[in-house]
C-alpha cells in the first residue's frame, strides 16, 4: 500500500473548518506569522498606519480581522469598511464616492449620517470628506477610532484613486500637527502593489507607517498545521505538498482539509491535483478564468512560463497580485509547481503572441 493512500478519518480533535474566506480569530487552525505580531503590536500604540499587503488568498482579510479585534480589546472603536461591497456608481465618481464613504462611516460608527450639510459647503470633495472626519466624526467620539479598510484595490481603477489614497497620506501626516488626528489609526488592506495605485509616492498611504507583507507559510508551519489536523499527511506527502504548492496559505489548508475530513486519499490528491475534478480544480479554473479575456495577461502568463520573464512591470503586479507569480531574482516564476503544471496545459495558446 502507497504511503498515505488509507482514506482518514475525520480529525477527532477540534473541528475541522472549511478552508474559505476569513478566519475566525480564535480559529485553532489560525497560523501565526511574524507578521501576526507586528500587525497586534502596532494596533496597541495611538495614532498609527498599517498596510497588509500580499496577493490573493493569503490571509489579509483574516489578518486584519484579528487586528481590528485587538483594537476592540484595547477599548478603541472601530469602523471596517470592506470596499468589496462598493457598487460601480460610486466608483464610476469621486463626488458620490466619497459622500458614500462619509455616510458609511457614520453608519459603521451608528452616528447619524450629517453628509447632507458638509457637501453643502463651497469645498472640494476631499477637503469635504476631511472636515467630515475632523469636524464632525472626530468630535462625536472620545476615544481612540481604527478606520479599517478592506479590498481598497476596488478603487485601482478610478480616476479619483490618486485623490482618495493622498488623502489618507493628509490625515497620516495630520497627526503631527493636530492631537485629534492622533485619535485615528488607518490600516489598509492590498493585494495591489501600492506604488501602483498612487503615481505620487509622497501622496501615498502605503509607503509610511508600518508596512505589513504577507509570507507564504514555512516548512514548518505547514507541518504544524499538518498536526492540527491530526496529521493526515505522513512525513512523505507532507514534504510532497510542499514541493506541489509552496506555503500558500489557500492551497495548503485545502490539501489538509480535503485529507483530514476524508474526502480523498494522499495518493488521489496528488494524482489529480491539476485535473478538473481534483483538489485544486475550482481554484485552479477561477484564475484561468480572471485572466482568459485579457489578452494582455494571458501573453503575459505565456513569457513568465517560456522565459521566465515579464517586461511589462504594471502587467507583472497584476499577476503577482492576483496571486499567480512572483520573483526569484531577476526571474519571474509561477508562484508555485502546481500553477506551471496548469497553465502550461490550459493556457490558451492563439494569445501567446499578443506582446511586442
Amino acid at each position: 500500500e502507497e504511503p498515505g493512500s488509507r482514506l482518514s478519518p475525520p480529525a477527532p480533535g477540534a473541528a475541522l473548518e472549511l478552508p474559505e474566506g476569513t478566519m475566525d480569530p480564535r480559529s485553532t487552525f489560525y497560523v501565526v506569522r511574524s507578521t501576526d505580531v507586528l500587525a497586534l503590536q502596532t494596533i496597541e500604540r495611538g495614532g498609527v498606519t498599517i498596510t497588509i499587503k500580499a496577493p490573493r488568498q493569503m490571509g489579509k482579510s483574516s489578518l486584519l480581522i484579528r487586528t481590528v479585534d485587538r483594537a476592540k480589546q484595547m477599548g478603541k472603536r472601530v469602523a471596517l469598511l470592506d470596499f468589496q461591497f462598493v457598487d460601480q456608481a460610486a466608483l464610476n465618481s469621486a463626488d458620490v464616492f466619497l459622500r458614500q464613504f462619509c455616510a458609511w462611516l457614520s453608519l459603521r460608527l451608528k452616528l447619524p449620517d450629517q453628509s447632507d450639510y458638509y457637501w453643502r459647503l463651497p469645498l472640494g470633495h476631499i477637503q469635504r470628506c476631511t472636515e467630515y472626519v475632523e469636524d464632525y466624526i472626530l468630535a462625536q467620539i472620545a476615544q481612540p477610532l481604527v478606520l479599517a479598510m478592506d479590498e481598497v484595490d476596488k478603487v485601482f481603477d478610478t480616476e479619483f484613486r490618486s485623490d482618495f489614497f493622498g488623502m489618507l497620506r493628509g490625515w497620516h501626516n495630520r497627526r503631527q500637527a493636530n492631537s485629534e488626528w492622533k485619535r485615528l489609526d488607518l490600516v489598509l488592506v492590498t493585494s495591489t502593489e501600492p506604488y501602483q495605485l498612487v503615481a505620487n509616492l509622497n501622496q501615498s498611504p502605503f509607503n509610511v507607517g508600518q508596512v505589513l507583507e504577507l509570507e507564504d507559510f514555512t516548512v514548518e508551519q505547514v507541518a504544524d498545521l499538518n498536526r492540527r489536523h491530526d496529521t493526515p499527511l505522513d512525513a512523505r506527502a507532507e514534504a510532497r505538498l510542499s514541493a506541489l504548492v509552496g506555503g500558500q496559505p489557500y492551497l495548503v489548508r485545502r490539501a489538509l482539509y480535503l485529507v483530514a475530513s476524508g474526502q480523498m486519499t494522499a495518493e488521489t490528491l496528488f494524482a489529480t491535483a491539476t485535473d478538473e475534478r481534483g483538489a485544486f480544480g475550482d481554484h485552479l479554473r477561477h484564475h484561468l478564468l480572471r485572466i482568459h479575456d485579457r489578452p494582455d495577461l494571458v501573453a503575459a502568463m505565456h513569457e513568465v512560463l517560456t522565459r521566465r520573464t515579464c517586461n511589462d512591470e504594471h502587467t507583472y503586479f497584476r499577476l503577482r497580485g492576483a496571486g499567480l507569480v512572483k520573483r526569484e531574482g531577476r526571474a519571474v516564476v509561477p508562484l508555485c509547481p502546481l500553477y506551471e503544471q496548469y497553465f502550461r496545459a490550459h493556457l490558451p495558446a492563439q494569445q501567446a503572441s499578443g506582446r511586442k
